[in-house]
């Protein structure tokens, strides 16, 4: 059987704190045509597939609180399928400036993320890439590249990519926000990162059980991060895993709860105590529970696992902190469940569509 700590996956993963304070750095150097067509924009969708669309909507639940004005994140796929059900300026260079659309690839050669970038800039609408390798075709395609230069892995499934990606982009958004807060808060991430260490190691424990079903709670921009951990297990160890918002969770999907569910909650800031109320029912219908919260009094009595991550720091910078433990809990199960997580079936590291 395959060791945990000689896992590829997990080893980029574990360099994720070096990427984010690279990733910081970049953003602060961010060529000023990003800023730019973020702070006159009237209206901006973020894009992405699969991890990369989990993270635009983390991102763009982020910048609507900070900048208050719509940001909106959709697949790809919509923007080429339905475009008309995602964008709302029409055609043209007047009126789509007022529209950007900020694309977000690992690779940079996702077919559905060059696809996007040639569309929108063909229609006028001003493109911002977001990637690990500048070297790709979306970064040459889109009008501005912002690229995450310790981010880049050769792991199929997305680890460190993800956070510093995710870094990169909320530290620009707290710049043209002008929310210094947050874009503080962010830049005390790298020495922090002994807390999402910390709340791995507990992961890792959790994933020698081999649960039935996982169910991950996360409101607001941790929607988005919720939403990863669930594809990361999903994809690395198949197990059935779900994402809701929690309080959403209890209007039905709070039936799973029964002995053999793990209920993670990723919880900080405004409205903790009511979603750390809904773990705890979870807690006393048969599940396992797990809480992630920013400070320790936001656990309250809940007689399950609790990890501390990003104590005292703004709920939307410590969401970065969050990723890794969720590497170490998909590939623990992964590996109690028999599958090799650097190796996830039917995957390769970047998706092209042959759509002839």
């Amino acid at each position: 059987m395959t060791d945990f700590d000689d896992l590829l996956t997990w080893r980029e993963s574990s360099t994720s704190g070096v990427a984010i304070a690279a990733a910081i750095e970049a953003a602060d150097g961010a060529p000023s045509a990003a800023r730019d067509v973020l702070a006159t924009a009237e209206r901006i969708v973020v894009t992405g597939a699969g991890s990369s669309y989990y993270l635009a909507q983390a991102a763009a639940a982020a910048a609507r609180a900070a900048m208050h004005r719509p940001v909106f994140a959709a697949p790809l796929s919509e923007l080429i399928l339905r475009p008309d059900g995602v964008l709302v300026a029409a055609a043209g260079p007047g009126s789509a400036a007022r529209e950007p659309v900020v694309i977000i690839s690992r690779s940079g050669s996702t077919s559905e993320a060059v696809d996007v970038a040639e569309r929108m800039r063909a229609a006028g609408h001003p493109t911002v890439a977001v990637t690990c390798r500048g070297d790709s075709p979306l970064a040459r395609t889109a009008d501005v590249a912002l690229v995450s230069p310790e981010g880049d892995e050769a792991a199929i499934v997305m680890t460190r990519s993800f956070a510093s990606m995710l870094a990169l982009l909320l530290r620009l958004v707290a710049t043209v926000a002008g929310d210094e807060r947050l874009a503080s808060d962010l830049g005390e991430l790298p020495g922090r990162w002994a807390e999402a260490t910390a709340a791995a190691t507990v992961g890792r424990r959790l994933g020698e059980t081999d649960w039935g079903r996982v169910v991950i709670l996360g409101g607001g921009p941790a929607f988005g991060i919720a939403a990863e951990w669930g594809l990361k297990l999903t994809e690395t160890s198949q197990v059935p895993t779900s994402a809701y918002e929690p309080l959403e969770f209890r209007h039905g999907p709070i039936s799973l709860c029964e002995p053999g569910t793990l209920v993670v909650g990723l919880v900080g800031g405004a409205g903790a105590a009511d979603e750390v109320a809904v773990v705890q029912e979870a807690a006393r219908l048969g599940a396992t529970t797990w809480l992630l919260v920013r400070d320790a009094d936001e656990a309250g009595g809940t007689g399950g696992e609790v990890s501390r991550v990003g104590g005292g720091l703004h709920p939307v910078a410590r969401l970065p902190l969050l990723v890794h433990p969720a590497h170490a809990l998909a590939l623990s199960l992964a590996l109690t469940r028999g599958c090799d997580p650097d190796a996830p079936r039917h995957l390769g590291q970047v998706v092209i569509l042959d759509r002839e």
